[in-house]
């Protein structure tokens, strides 16, 4: 593990344009604060691959405050912090869709940083989430976290219900989820699938595995097309013959986490690493018993060996108006080893390194770890960055809900979806 030298944070520091003296009022505040992801702080400080920090918080003697929200209330605080004169949030985690000029323009250069105290191993970390996080030519983030989709199941449920294994296809899916929900002896009801339902993403996923999309690489949207009605046709059936939870489009991520390891759902897409929460014997009624796959596909994709893959993934940035910059640095620098990657996968983290994959811990320690790789290959995000995404996300998701609950039929939330995205998109 690389230790911090005085000389060291003064390097980085000058090079950051800081004084020494600044540099010293740097050295030894009584903690960073972080604002970020319930599962940034869980796959850094839990689980079987430990906490990474613990030996940075020790050598540094300064704590760490973890200010973790949802997916949008991180952002907004992170944005509306770094517009501030001064901020108090030492660093932060930045999801891709908010990449775009106007806000990374809030957030710390980080080449004078790099030149001073260099990230081990840089050119292994995966380029195309490095590049993401450009602003012209200056580095403003750096990966942490990729959270690739996959399809868990519940093994013995499926297996009670006839089913070695999770359709492959999402022709399938409706039929197989008739014969997989059902009522216990205990009178619980199971769920045949589950998704995040105030959210878009798996959306996307089904969209694409009809042969569509939502919105190209190039910012054409093509929400209105036959692919995307086939997919908003498909939720409303799931849910309207209740193969979906009932409560499906207030749950939380917690909530979903919590009927999967109870076994009131018996598949349910999220990124690979949270099977590390369903299989969690402390709180899990069917330890051992989740396993993963990939998501539903097609039969042209079949035939071409390829998958539908969905991944976003997470940044770690700076503010401009940060006051501890060179420890958010130093802190940065500690959670990109190369040995904390892996344990940080280990946790249930989507490893940024493009060698975590063939380390022998991981293959030992994941088992899904082959099956990520795989589908990190065929990742596609579910949508671009541009300014607009959040306002474009709560319309998709809204138009989703819609079409879900019977309020109007797929073809016109498809259209609306279309007609109201339109002028949100770069020109």
């Amino acid at each position: 593990m690389t230790l911090i030298t005085r000389r060291g944070v003064l390097a980085g520091t000058a090079a950051a344009g800081l004084t020494p003296g600044a540099a010293r009022a740097q050295d030894k505040p009584a903690k960073l604060t972080i604002v970020a992801h319930r599962v940034h702080q869980l796959t850094a400080t839990e689980g079987p691959g430990g906490d990474v920090t613990a030996a940075w918080r020790a050598r540094t003697g300064v704590a760490l405050e973890w200010v973790t929200l949802d997916l949008n209330a991180i952002h907004d605080r992170l944005f509306r912090e770094a517009s501030l004169s001064r901020t108090q949030v030492d660093l932060g985690f930045m999801l891709n869709t908010r990449a775009v000029p106007e806000v990374m323009r809030l957030f710390e250069p980080l080449d004078p940083l790099m030149a001073g105290a260099p990230i081990e191993h840089f050119t292994d970390l995966q380029q195309r989430f490095v590049d993401t996080f450009r602003d012209g030519k200056a580095h403003v983030g750096i990966p942490y976290r990729h959270a690739v989709n996959a399809l868990h199941y519940n093994e013995a449920i499926l297996q009670e219900r006839g089913f070695a294994a999770p359709p492959v296809l999402i022709d399938d899916l409706l039929d197989a989820a008739r014969k997989i929900t059902h009522t216990r002896a205990d009178g619980v009801r199971v769920a045949a699938f589950g998704f995040e339902a105030d959210n878009y993403p798996t959306m996307v996923t089904m969209a694409r595995a009809f042969g569509g999309d939502f919105i190209t690489e190039d910012y054409k949207i093509v929400a209105d097309q036959a692919p995307m009605v086939k997919a908003l046709t498909l939720l409303r059936d799931l849910y309207a013959e209740g193969h979906l939870p009932k409560t499906v489009m207030a749950m939380s991520q917690n909530d979903l986490i919590g009927a999967m390891q109870a076994g009131q759902v018996a598949m349910m897409t999220f990124p690979f690493g949270r099977t590390v929460l369903f299989n969690d014997p402390k709180v899990s009624k069917f330890p051992g018993r989740f396993k993963t796959t990939f998501l539903f596909g097609n039969k042209e994709l079949q035939a071409r060996g390829e998958q539908v893959s969905t991944a976003e993934f997470w940044s770690m940035v700076i503010p401009r108006n940060a006051q501890h910059k060179a420890l958010a640095w130093d802190l940065i620098r500690e959670l990109s080893t190369r040995a904390n990657t892996i344990a940080e996968a280990i946790n249930g983290n989507g490893p940024v390194r493009a060698s975590a994959y063939d380390d022998p811990r991981l293959k030992e320690r994941v088992s899904y770890a082959a099956q990520e790789a795989e589908a990190l290959k065929w990742s596609r995000v579910p949508m671009p960055a541009f300014a607009k995404s959040a306002q474009a996300k709560d319309i998709a998701v809204e138009e989703m809900q819609a079409a879900m609950l019977g309020m109007q039929k797929p073809e016109q939330s498809a259209r609306n979806m279309a007609r109201r995205i339109k002028p949100l998109l770069p020109a």
